[in-house]
């Protein structure tokens, strides 16, 4: 037999025996995380980095939820200038996302397209345009670049887009970036299992095992999992979790618990054959976002309908018809798909990053509605600092899960 012949049986062995069951009781491990989108996968990824022992787990598909869904919107922040926590962790990120890109192509080879590529946003409505005028402000305050643009000037500086005498208020922000949210998360996940990260998709919990405060194991169908810290990300769904955590006897009547419900958020996918344009577009919750490709993501809604990820023939034509119009050179694009995700969004619209009450080793990330993509680098360090028992360099106490 030769060498080559060799490396593929044992290729193929190693396959084959991956795809089982777990056969072994219990699988011991430093760290689990529980939820395998952006923020569980980022913060294995940071973890594994340190030479922790982790495995991931999720009841479906690996980075198929919301982190997929999403536009990739990078917005900009200015971590020098960053003195409020909120502000702090943005700022971090902000840093992070191009380290990292180039880090987790240089691992794995892969292209998560991260770009600064600027942003566009505009106002045609009397509240939208008060909003953008107060997010300038803001944006300044923070340290960061901001251009003022009246009608005229978002004729002659992007031709492409066409609104005429309605723009109420616009400016463009040197610093936004974007980022292929499905690429980066193929990236993540490559990425955490080159550093030895066990992963498990379709692994459903079953039940918990406890001794007095601490989580001694998550028990599902395949198997046992035993780690010194236990970390629940699993966007909208952690809510779902930490309840059927908490709602042990163990813990009748002491727990005060986070509240995450989902949002949903519909886009459409276009495909104008290349890219015209580089700056993403947004105005109120809607953005027009181009690809290297020639494909175009026109996003999106803002719904409170529990778990349903279905689309609506009304919120598809409504998009489909905002991208059109406001850029004319799409009127030709063809309609590739739509498709939905939903937002994990705390009450206050702040993540929860912190210790779950009353438990000495399970902690919870999850909140961040419409940012998890942009705050997953910070998310990701500040958690692995806190996990390992390192003061975290950001303040968390207004990410607290009991704040409320």
């Amino acid at each position: 037999m030769t060498d080559s012949h060799f490396v593929l049986r044992l290729t193929l062995v190693v396959s084959f025996l991956g795809a089982l069951p777990l056969s072994r009781d219990t699988l011991t491990t430093d760290f689990l995380i529980i939820g395998g989108g952006v923020i569980g996968l980022s913060i294995a990824y940071e973890l594994s980095g340190h030479g922790n022992r982790v495995v991931l787990i999720d009841k479906g598909e690996v980075g198929r939820e919301a982190s997929w869904a999403g536009a990739g919107l990078l917005p900009p922040a200015n971590q020098q200038h960053a003195w409020e926590p909120t502000e702090q962790l943005r700022g971090l990120s902000h840093h992070l996302f191009p380290l990292w890109s180039q880090q987790l192509q240089a691992e794995t080879g892969l292209d998560n397209e991260f770009e600064i590529t600027g942003g566009l946003y505009l106002a045609r409505d009397p509240g939208e345009a008060a909003s953008l005028r107060m997010a300038c402000l803001q944006y300044e305050e923070e340290g960061v670049e901001v251009v003022r643009l009246d009608g005229q000037q978002v004729a002659q500086q992007f031709p492409h887009v066409q609104a005429g005498d309605a723009i109420l208020a616009a400016c463009f922000l040197p610093g936004e970036a974007v980022v292929r949210n499905p690429r980066h998360l193929r990236a993540l996940e490559m990425g955490c299992r080159r550093r030895g990260v066990e992963i498990f998709p379709q692994t459903e919990i079953k039940r918990w095992s406890f001794d007095d405060d601490r989580l001694t194991a998550v028990e599902t169908e395949t198997g046992k999992f035993a780690a010194q810290a236990v970390c629940i990300a699993a966007g909208a769904w952690s809510q779902v979790l930490a309840d059927r955590l908490l709602d042990q006897e163990h813990f009748s009547g002491r727990i005060q618990r986070p509240e995450i419900e989902p949002i949903r958020g519909q886009l459409v996918l276009l495909d104008a054959g290349k890219r015209f344009f580089m700056a993403p577009i947004n105005e109120g919750i809607r953005y027009i976002v181009p690809r290297r490709d020639g494909h175009v993501l026109v996003g999106a809604t803002v719904e409170e309908a529990g778990f349903d990820k279905s689309t609506t023939p009304e919120a598809v034509d409504d998009l489909d018809r905002f991208a059109r119009q406001l850029v004319p050179q799409l009127a030709t694009a063809k309609h590739v798909r739509a498709w939905a995700g939903l937002r994990p969004a705390s009450v206050d619209r702040i993540p929860y990053l912190g210790k779950l009450p009353h438990l000495a080793n399970v902690y919870l990330a999850a909140g961040h509605f419409r940012s998890g993509l942009h705050l997953s680098p910070a998310t990701a360090v500040v958690m692995a600092q806190l996990m390992s028992g390192q003061e975290p360099e950001v303040d968390l106490t207004p990410f607290r899960v009991n704040r409320a």
